[in-house]
């Protein structure tokens, strides 16, 4: 819990940063004053004033900040002094910072690298969809609709586009087999009729029965005071057997812990980093509602992967490709939600980022990094929606102005101004009732 209000006020705190440091930016470049640069609102507290008389506030509400600019003066430092083409670039340079900061972040990654798991199938369970359309054990996809696969990830990122954004439901599949064959199916969603309102393409295709080739089972997370803590067990750490038993799906090791009616387990594990074998001793624990025995560990598959990386030039091109993709997959689905072809509880709340926050901290400093690239670009794409209060709201006002040749009417802008709070309200309201609803199951 902690760790997750810890990372999400981090993240809050420097995707703002970089949204009003674009609008500062731009202020300056085009000659305007700014008064104050606010992270947060409400009552200051830290507060410095530059040489240039603007104050640098960090308040007491972390969620937001404004750049405060002079204006109403009869001065040529003032913001409504200033041509159309100049305010317009002062309200799009934070939308611009947040974009440029995910095609920096992403090109970044790239450069550095990382394990991604191979594109090659698990077996299907039995009576799953994908045992019925004939997927075996090592089949390894390489094309999905006419469209190259590097990894996993990547096939579970082109059908989350497909899917999220163009709302498709049949895919084509080319795989090639482990006797070096080619051949081809065709997926198809229908067939799993009915889904949840707001399930992930992850749980779309573990409902299908497809899941990428798993050679173990590995320790994802540790709870504190459980069994698994008191044995050493660490993240990383393979599970190699159980009472003599291979262990080679988490149903395997859950079944077995199930069964132990809490009698002392020895277990073989493979340590992370050193790779080396030892045999730990685990009594499970009873669960509170006395329902079953657990090890107080998240598990999950031991997947095979390949290193990813990029050189500087693709890196570049890759941070531009992935926040191009990422935003127009960000329009598609709110265009989607509007025109009710995709469910509003596919929308989260702060609370859903908060939790998505610290979950990515607790993997490491590249997922949280992807996690503030990803979110950047959604502050970027919400700010850019023509809404009256966001910066998109005022880019539409001043193509009125361009049409009409004058600025609209401060009536107009007030009424537009309520308008725009009301919007914002009920989505905002929406998302924390989607968070609630997944946090509490109803």
């Amino acid at each position: 819990m902690l760790t997750s209000v810890f990372a999400f006020l981090v993240a809050v705190g420097l995707l703002v940063f970089i949204h009003e440091l674009g609008h500062y930016l731009a202020a300056r470049s085009v000659g305007v004053h700014v008064q104050r640069f606010s992270i947060g609102f409400g009552r200051p507290l830290i507060t410095r004033r530059d040489k240039n008389g603007c104050d640098w506030v960090i308040a007491l509400v972390p969620l937001g900040g404004y750049v405060q600019m002079t204006e109403n003066e009869d001065s040529p430092k003032s913001f409504d002094r200033k041509p159309l083409w100049a305010r317009a670039w002062v309200v799009v340079a934070g939308p611009f910072a947040n974009f440029l900061f995910a095609v920096v972040a992403f090109a970044c990654l790239a450069i550095i690298g990382r394990p991604e798991p191979i594109a090659v199938f698990d077996q299907p369970p039995a009576q799953s969809l994908a045992e019925r359309l004939g997927l075996q054990k090592g089949d390894q996809l390489t094309l999905l609709n006419g469209e190259p696969i590097r990894s996993y990830s990547d096939f579970r990122w082109k059908m989350t586009q497909a899917y999220i954004g163009e709302g498709q439901s049949r895919y084509e599949l080319e795989l090639s087999t482990l006797s070096g064959t080619q051949r081809r199916l065709t997926l198809s969603f229908e067939e799993l009729q009915p889904l949840a309102q707001d399930a992930s393409i992850d749980d779309i295709l573990l409902k299908a029965g497809i899941r990428p080739r798993s050679n173990g089972v590995v320790v994802t997370s540790v709870l504190a005071a459980s069994p698994a803590e008191a044995a050493g067990l660490r993240p990383g750490d393979g599970f190699l057997s159980l009472q003599g038993r291979a262990i080679n799906d988490p149903k395997d090791l859950q079944q077995l812990v199930a069964a132990s009616q809490g009698q002392p387990l020895e277990l073989l594990v493979r340590r992370e980093g050193s790779g080396q074998q030892e045999a730990i001793i685990i009594r499970p624990q009873q669960a509170p509602d006395g329902s079953n025995y657990r090890l107080g560990v998240g598990i999950g598959p031991s997947l095979e992967t390949q290193w990813i990386q990029y050189g500087p030039l693709q890196a570049i091109e890759r941070g531009l490709q992935r926040t191009s993709e990422l935003s127009i997959l960000s329009l598609q689905a709110l265009g989607r939600m509007v025109t009710g072809d995709l469910s509003w509880r596919q929308m989260s709340g702060p609370v859903g980022i908060a939790d998505a926050a610290g979950q990515s901290a607790e993997l490491g400093v590249v997922a949280f990094v992807s996690f503030l690239a990803l979110i950047s670009i959604s502050i970027g794409v919400l700010n850019l929606l023509p809404i009256p209060m966001l910066d998109g709201g005022h880019l539409m006002y001043y193509a009125f102005e361009f049409v009409r040749g004058q600025p609209l009417s401060a009536q107009a802008q007030q009424a537009g101004q309520r308008l725009g709070l009301v919007l914002i309200a009920l989505l905002t309201s929406l998302a924390l009732v989607n968070d609630m609803s997944r946090l509490f199951g109803f």
